[in-house]
């Protein structure tokens, strides 16, 4: 369709696992920094906390951020972290609280 030479250069690109694996990787670190970026220089921004459960049962803790950028209130996924068996307020507080700590969000 695009052509002999179009063909040559799609071969070219390496897609291996490892390959496709750390671009995936790379992608989510460049989109969590560009989140939390946002975030910072907001002038406010609130959360949303829930659990969930995965396939194994196993509890997963959902945080959603809201902010303001460029005057357009946004919603992302900030963090998804699965918690142990027993999870309560306390865990739940201190998971978001390390994160926080960890990227420096106010």
């Amino acid at each position: 369709m695009f052509g002999e030479d179009h063909v040559q250069k799609i071969e070219n690109i390496p897609l291996s696992n490892s390959t496709v694996s750390r671009r995936i990787k790379d992608m989510s670190i460049d989109t969590e920094a560009t989140i939390n970026e946002r975030i910072k220089k907001s002038p406010f921004f609130s959360i949303q906390v829930d659990e969930s459960t995965d396939v194994s049962d196993l509890p997963i803790l959902l945080v959603i951020a809201r902010y303001l950028n460029v005057n357009e209130l946004e919603e992302n996924l900030l963090l998804c972290y699965p918690l142990t068996k027993t999870c309560t307020g306390e865990v739940m507080f201190n998971v978001i609280q390390g994160y926080f700590c960890e990227n420096e969000i106010d």
